[in-house]
């Protein structure tokens, strides 16, 4: 997720009556590896940006609609900044994971005609996406946020180096070629889904199938094309 460490842990300071260490969670972690808390906080938060908008994501409608102490999202998420960004992660997080391991085990010669499919699945998420695109003005507003969310991205194109059979997807990022690669499927899928977006009725075939033919063809020598 966002933030980054999954289980509380208490400092030698807190068992002598200190204020615990904060939880941490890695990008790594899926929804449902969360304690149940955070996840429900996070889980009423993305329903109020779906259902009423950015404007009605206060500290208070969360912890109404999660019914619980509205201390427990600083104690989780640091702030409101933290929630936002947990929950922009959150909107398309577990479907990379998801789409990961369904990667895994593709035949060499699949690799590229699977790749668009999980990138043409994604898109299909319409109302996630929704989601990211209603908080996205605001990030851009805010320099931590967009910091946060800038840090979020770099584990997205690493996971896309593994779509494509990199094995170190993380340490590929410092070769220039595979980076613009993972940045060039990044903003596919993201255009695409403004597109969607804006017309419920808009086909993905035909751009996902042109956009197969290119990568067939220029990338020849890449793992899996």
């Amino acid at each position: 997720m966002s933030t980054d460490r999954a289980t509380p842990k208490t400092s030698e300071a807190g068992r002598r009556g200190a204020a615990p260490t904060r939880p941490r969670f890695a990008f790594e972690d899926p929804l449902p590896s969360l304690p149940e808390t955070a996840r429900k906080l996070l889980v009423a938060a993305k329903e109020i940006v779906a259902d009423e908008g950015f404007g009605a994501l206060t500290l208070k409608a969360v912890s109404e609609r999660a019914g619980e102490n509205k201390a427990m999202i600083s104690y989780y998420f640091d702030n409101k900044a933290g929630l936002i960004a947990a929950v922009l992660d959150s909107v398309i997080h577990d479907e990379y994971l998801v789409s990961l391991d369904r990667m895994r085990d593709v035949a060499p010669g699949e690799r590229t005609q699977r790749l668009v499919s999980e990138m043409r699945r994604m898109d299909a998420a319409v109302d996630d996406f929704q989601v990211f695109f209603e908080l996205l003005p605001h990030v851009l507003r805010d320099d931590v946020l967009r910091r946060r969310i800038a840090r979020l991205y770099q584990w997205y194109w690493s996971v896309k180096l593994e779509w494509l059979g990199v094995q170190d997807g993380p340490k590929a990022m410092a070769d220039p070629d595979l980076l613009g690669l993972a940045q060039v499927l990044s903003a596919v899928i993201d255009g695409l889904a403004i597109q969607a977006a804006l017309n419920p009725g808009f086909d993905l075939g035909p751009p996902y199938r042109v956009f197969a033919r290119m990568l067939e063809r220029s990338l020849p020598g890449a793992p899996g094309g």
